[in-house]
Order: C-alpha cells, then structure tokens, then sequence
C-alpha cells in the first residue's frame, strides 16, 4: 500500500477514501477468485438485492448485476485512480489476490489488497484494466450474460469521473492513463476498452438501471435519450 494515501483525494471524493485497505487477518472478506463460483456469487449478489429491498427473482438479472458493478467500482476507483494520478503510483489491486469487503446492506464496500504484493503485469492504468477490470467484466459475463460492453461503460463513467475530480491537468501530466481513458485520441487510445465505452466523455451503452424497480434512472445522462443506440 502507499502511506498517506488518503490525504491525497478530494474532498469531493471523500466518500471512497477507505475504499482499499492492506489486508489482515481475521477480517470478514470474499477473495475475488472466488466469485467464479456460482454460488458464492449468487450469495453476494442476493444480498445485494436484499439490501436493495427487492424480491428474490423479480428483476431482471442483468439489470441487477450491472447496478451491483457500478457500486463495486467507485470505491474502487477513487484510491486506484488517486494513487495513479496524483501519486504515479499503482495499488496492488491484481483480481486474484485480492479480497472484497461488504457494508451492512450488502453493498461492495472496502477492496483488501496484501501489503507489499506486486502490482502487477501491465503499468498504470492498463495495469488495473488487464490485471482486475478485464477479470471483472468476464466474471460479470461468465455469470448473467451481461453485454461486456455494460460494465466497461460502467467502468469507464466512474474512471473519468474520478480522474475529473482529480484535476484534469495532472491527469493529462499521466499520459497513460489520459490515454487509456481516451482523452488523447489516437490509435493508443482507440486500443482501450475505456476509451471505447465513452464519446465526448459520455457514455455509448446503457447501464439498464431503469429495469430495476425503485431504482431512480439516469434521466437525460442515458444515452438511450442521448443517441438512440441499442443496449445489446
């Protein structure tokens, strides 16, 4: 882990501060891994949709998991993308090592990383697609059939979002994740999978939160109202 990490982001982004912590035992926790097993992810998920309130098997899986994923990746984000942008330094955030602590109602709450763990194969932000996104978004596949291309919208709206919050000039100063976020253009920029997921920083895909029952939508930000496009 970075020391002092947390005094590094905003205020604005308060919230996520404490969203990766070093891991320790005796800490209640879900290894990532093991979420390829239907049943662990289906225990996850389910309580996720009890802390939504809604009954077993009433909405549409997708939409649910899609709406899961969005509060997977802002606490996340907010430490990856400060360490990455402020401090030009990656967390050790590898899918495989890592564990996922829930909140009370259920919802992704706190990332436990071990101290010390490399940091993984790829550097910077191509380092947490390859490395944790990439693994994300076929678990999410693998598990409810969910468009990739949902979740790496989902992925990439909370991304530049933070990166904004961030300062857009020290995120430009990081030229590789300024790239892999799509804010330079070119042919590197057209290889990321972010990138892909945003048009003038808007997203291309809808999340299908609207399918999910009392679950507000996204209003004039989707882009069904945008442009038009298809969801699948």
């Amino acid at each position: 882990m970075i020391p002092d990490l947390a005094r590094h982001i905003p205020a604005s982004l308060g919230t996520y501060r404490d969203g990766v912590a070093a891991d320790c035992a005796g800490r209640a926790a879900t290894p990532l891994s093991s979420l390829s097993d239907p049943a662990v992810f289906d225990a996850t998920l389910s309580a996720f949709e009890a802390g939504l309130g809604s009954s077993a098997g009433a909405v549409d899986r997708r939409a649910l998991v899609s709406y899961w994923s969005q509060f997977y990746l802002a606490p996340l984000a907010t430490p990856a993308m400060t360490a990455l942008v402020r401090l030009g330094q990656p967390l050790p955030l590898t899918f495989a090592t890592t564990r996922l602590e829930l909140d009370g109602a259920g919802r992704p709450a706190r990332f436990l990383v071990q101290p010390g763990a490399p940091e993984g194969g790829s550097p910077g932000l191509a380092g947490l697609i390859e490395d944790h996104l990439r693994p994300f978004v076929e678990l999410c596949r693998a598990q409810c059939g969910i468009a990739p291309r949902v979740i790496w919208g989902n992925a990439a709206v909370i991304l530049d979002y933070v990166a904004r919050e961030l300062g857009e000039p020290e995120t430009l100063a990081r030229p590789e994740v300024a790239t892999c976020l799509g804010w330079c253009g070119g042919p590197a920029c057209a290889l990321s999978p972010l990138a892909r997921a945003l048009c003038d920083r808007r997203r291309r895909t809808c999340c299908l939160r609207q399918r999910l029952p009392g679950v507000p939508s996204c209003g004039e930000l989707c882009p069904i109202a945008q442009q038009k496009i298809s969801i699948f």
